[in-house]
């Protein structure tokens, strides 16, 4: 596969590739995925050394390239180089949907599972990744007659746009706060070097937006309750759009689930999981809740207390505990309990 050289196997993310470097990565990794597919495909005596070794080793080999140029739409600065990562995850998305729709790479697959004397000639991992292998065509639809095999494709597809779509609408839907100084009290002075401002009320604000530095520092140093109420609202309030998305994915996974043969996603989603089953992951978060309830009761009392405190010194009533609240208290539990600075350690 012909990809530049500064994304060879081994090197760090590369924030210089171009719209063209990354259309060019996404149709050389479905080039190679195509010749290898072609020739399990057409393997006359399927082996696991033919047909198995060959799609495992395929996806080890593209793994990196393709986390390079998807991972550019969260990250780049570039809004060209943003929406090429973005296409490029559609077009490699449709792909892959395509490839574990192929009757004739499963067929040979297939084969090798039912091989008796091959899979009992494998150890346990090789024979895992078998199974794994041939339990994800299936669930892809490969063990459904055509129409509903076609059916299936149709939800997948539009699941990946949905997916595709929510993503980008929270990377490009950050929103922003404009806060004076004094509505920023706690923050490091750090904070404030080089940011944006503008006047409002006659007053000097700072802009403070959602992206995690922002949201974070605020939420977490501000010492006053409404600035981190407000904070909290305005990224938590932000991108309404996925909220159509978010209820139509929902449906079409059930409706996925169902054709397969599940009565929920939730079913569908845990065969390839540890615990199998939606009822042993809901036992083991009654245990675990049952087990921390103790330990968790003593440090909210310990984080509730600090903020009586404060509300009790600023000569206000203490109403409830909240979720803007949280990060800030238990940094102070940390600097007071602990003694852990997280400036100082910065």
């Amino acid at each position: 596969m012909s990809v530049p050289s500064s994304v060879a196997k081994g090197t760090v993310l590369n924030f210089n590739l171009g719209p063209a470097d990354i259309e060019r990565i996404a149709d050389a990794l479905i080039a190679q995925d195509k010749k290898v597919q072609d020739s399990v495909a057409a393997e006359a005596n399927p082996t696991f050394a033919n047909v198995i070794v060959p799609l495992a080793a395929l996806e080890n080999e593209q793994i990196v390239d393709y986390s390079v140029i998807i991972f550019l739409q969260n990250v780049s600065t570039d809004k060209d180089v943003r929406d090429a990562s973005t296409a490029a995850d559609r077009k490699l998305r449709a792909f892959g949907i395509e490839s574990m729709m192929r009757e004739d790479v499963y067929k040979a697959v297939r084969a090798v599972f039912d091989n008796a004397d091959e899979m009992a000639s494998l150890g346990p991992e090789d024979r895992r990744l078998v199974e794994k292998m041939e339990q994800a065509f299936r669930h892809h639809g490969l063990a459904l007659d055509k129409e509903q095999r076609e059916q299936l494709g149709k939800i997948k597809t539009r699941l990946s746009e949905l997916a595709i779509e929510f993503n980008r609408n929270i990377n490009e839907g950050d929103d922003r706060a404009v806060f004076t100084r004094e509505e920023l009290e706690g923050l490091p002075s750090d904070f404030f070097e080089g940011r944006d401002t503008e006047i409002v009320n006659g007053q000097e604000g700072f802009i403070v937006t959602t992206k995690y530095p922002d949201y974070v520092a605020v939420i977490g140093k501000a010492k006053r309750e409404e600035t981190r109420e407000h904070m909290y609202l305005v990224d938590h309030q932000r991108c309404p759009e996925n909220i159509p998305i978010l209820q139509e994915a929902v449906g079409l996974r059930l409706e996925a689930a169902q054709l397969l043969g599940y009565r929920t996603h939730a079913e569908l989603a845990l065969k390839k999981k540890m615990a199998k089953e939606p009822a042993a992951v809901l036992e083991f978060i009654d245990d675990l809740r049952s087990r921390l309830s103790d330990l968790a009761g003593k440090e909210l009392n310990e984080v509730v207390a600090l903020k009586k405190a404060d509300m009790e010194a600023a000569g206000k009533e203490y109403t409830d505990f909240y979720g803007w609240d949280s990060r800030f208290y238990s940094n102070l539990v940390k600097e007071k309990k602990h003694n852990i600075d997280d400036e100082e350690v910065k």
